[in-house]
């Protein structure tokens, strides 16, 4: 994909100079921008290239402006693979990150949980992940995120009063939510949080010699372990939910990188 065009927009649109941090916002995780000075936005289907989310609760917005004295730039909004994009197109942004100078690196989504000592809202700092049923990743995923910027995520936690786990995040393709099968299976090989994002962009990141930290928030529990039934309806209203405890917990992380 040519990524020339989208990276002369983003400069010529953006303060895309010296950013100490990009985050990538998850489902329904579309708030920070509100408390950044400086803002510039766009909207990523005026960029060249750039792929566009499909799904519901993904704004389609990237932005940059400071927060604390640190300059972020903010993507509300990630593709998937199961919106019919190819692999190259759901990391594209990524490489547009590394294209226009960015070091560090922060993925956000929500997951469903696996592990049954979590609960809907828990916060999970990745320590790794799996690719179990996606060949692609299988050998490239071995301890790929940042213990210096997992260990400030786990200090800002503690400053704010906010617990957080540490666990493993199951990538699955989608689009539809795992059968209570799959959801065992993933438990025995590990895996803590399940879902269809952060895998993708994590490989390309540390590929693309990025600094790579990761948090997920259960929005709901894996298929069989509470006899419900799933839906991505749930998925949002549980990130609104749960968004004052993991704005408190962004904040604390960006005054503190």
């Amino acid at each position: 994909m040519e990524i020339e065009p989208a990276v002369k927009y983003l400069q010529n649109k953006l303060d895309t100079k010296n950013i100490d941090i990009a985050i990538i916002l998850g489902s329904g995780l579309s708030f920070i921008e509100d408390n950044m000075d400086n803002l510039k936005c766009i909207k990523t289907v005026e960029i060249p290239n750039y792929p566009a989310s499909t799904v519901t609760g993904h704004k389609g917005t990237i932005s940059t402006g400071f927060y604390n004295g640190k300059k972020l730039m903010i993507l509300a909004g990630r593709v998937h693979y199961y919106e019919g994009y190819s692999y190259e197109e759901v990391v594209f942004p990524i490489d547009l990150l590394s294209e226009i100078g960015v070091k560090k690196l922060l993925l956000t989504n929500a997951a469903g949980g696996i592990n049954k000592d979590y609960e809907p809202c828990s916060i999970v700092v990745l320590e790794n992940c799996i690719a179990p049923f996606s060949p692609l990743f299988k050998d490239q995923i071995e301890n790929p995120y940042s213990s210096e910027m997992n260990n400030l995520i786990s200090e800002a936690g503690g400053r704010k009063n906010i617990k957080i786990h540490k666990g493993c995040y199951a990538y699955m393709s989608g689009p539809s939510f795992e059968t209570k099968a799959e959801i065992e299976y993933l438990r025995i090989l590990g895996g803590d949080v399940v879902g269809m994002s952060t895998v993708p962009e994590t490989v390309r990141a540390v590929k693309n010699g990025l600094e790579v930290s990761a948090v997920s928030r259960v929005s709901n529990m894996g298929t069989g372990i509470t006899g419900k039934s799933l839906s991505h309806i749930e998925v949002l209203e549980t990130a609104k939910y749960s968004q004052t405890n993991f704005i408190n917990l962004l904040k604390k992380f960006i005054e503190i990188i």
